[in-house]
C-alpha cells in the first residue's frame, strides 16, 4: 500500500513525455512489438502537426515547406487545419528519433503542435 501511494506521489512530479522525444518513440515501439513487429523495416509513416490556438502560429505554407525540405510529402490533415507529412522509414532507429525531435522543436518555434507520428505494421515471416 505504502509503495503504491510512493508511486503516485512521485508520479505527480514526473514530466510529461514529449511527443517525438525518444521515450514517448519507445512508447509507440513497445505497442507495434507486441503485435511482432520491430520497426526495423521501412514503412509508411504518417507525422501530423496543428498550429497552436494561442500561438500566433506561422503559416501553414511555412510547414508545407518544412516537410518538403525533410523529405516528408505534405498533405492536408483531415482536421483543424493541419498538415500531413508522410513517408517511408524504419521507425526503431536513432535517426528517426531525429527525425520527430527535429519536427517537435522546429514545429513548436513555428507557432505548430507536432502531433506525433503513425505507421503500418508490418510483421516479417
Amino acid at each position: 500500500m505504502i509503495t503504491g501511494v510512493l508511486r503516485r506521489i512521485t508520479g505527480l512530479f514526473r514530466k510529461p513525455l514529449l511527443i517525438g522525444s525518444p521515450e514517448a518513440n519507445k512508447l509507440v515501439l513497445a505497442q507495434i512489438a507486441q503485435q511482432g513487429d520491430d520497426g526495423l523495416s521501412e514503412r509508411h509513416v504518417r507525422h501530423l502537426a496543428y498550429p497552436m490556438r494561442d500561438a500566433g502560429a506561422k503559416d501553414r505554407s511555412h510547414v508545407v515547406d518544412l516537410f518538403s525540405e525533410i523529405g516528408l510529402d505534405p498533405s492536408e490533415a483531415a482536421m483543424r487545419g493541419g498538415v500531413m507529412g508522410e513517408h517511408h522509414a524504419a521507425v526503431a532507429t536513432p535517426e528517426f528519433d531525429h527525425l520527430t525531435g527535429l519536427l517537435r522543436e522546429t514545429l513548436e518555434e513555428m507557432g505548430w503542435e507536432y502531433d506525433g507520428w503513425e505507421c503500418a505494421i508490418r510483421r516479417e515471416g
